[in-house]
């Protein structure tokens, strides 16, 4: 694999991680990610769609597949999911997507905050950490080790800087 890919490579174990250096697509493409966020919602069960007023309805599927309560069905979402992607690249492409230097301005950092937004890794669109799905896997969300600060620069433009978290 050469340098020119844009691609690293990192060997971990008997596991090969490749890293790419754009975004990804349904990060920056409204269209892609909905038509990717309507194929889960047909096929994967993903919702409810306002995790404020959850349907008793949708719960009780969850928790016939999961084999287990209401109860605990609710504590399988999207935000604690192994698959929920919130790395500080991943949230920048987000923010970057969201973002605009046009009026009427959107601050991504209040979407993103206010929706606990992150990137699903297994169907591949913008996932809000309330919600939920079929294929939930326990040990999540995915994050950076050095636990960034995800904040704009002094210019105001849409861009994160990061700072590393000492402690």
């Amino acid at each position: 694999m050469q340098y020119q890919e844009r691609k690293a490579q990192a060997n971990l174990g008997k596991h090969v991680t490749y890293h790419q250096e754009s975004c990804p697509k349904a990060t920056q493409d409204v269209h892609e990610n909905t038509k990717n966020r309507n194929w889960t919602i047909d096929n994967f069960g993903y919702g409810p769609m306002n995790p404020d007023f959850p349907s008793d309805e949708f719960w009780e599927k969850k928790a016939d597949i999961f084999n287990t309560s209401i109860e605990e069905a609710k504590s399988t979402r999207c935000g604690n999911c192994a698959a929920f992607d919130q790395t500080w690249k991943v949230m920048c492409c987000i923010g970057k997507g969201i973002g605009t230097d046009e009026e009427p301005y959107v601050d991504p950092r209040k979407v993103i905050m206010k929706a606990n937004i992150g990137y699903c890794q297994l169907f591949k669109f913008k996932c809000a950490g309330d919600r939920t799905c079929d294929a939930w896997v326990h040990g999540g969300p995915i994050t950076d080790e050095c636990l960034p600060q995800k904040e704009y620069n002094q210019e105001g433009s849409n861009e994160y800087v990061m700072e590393q978290v000492n402690g």
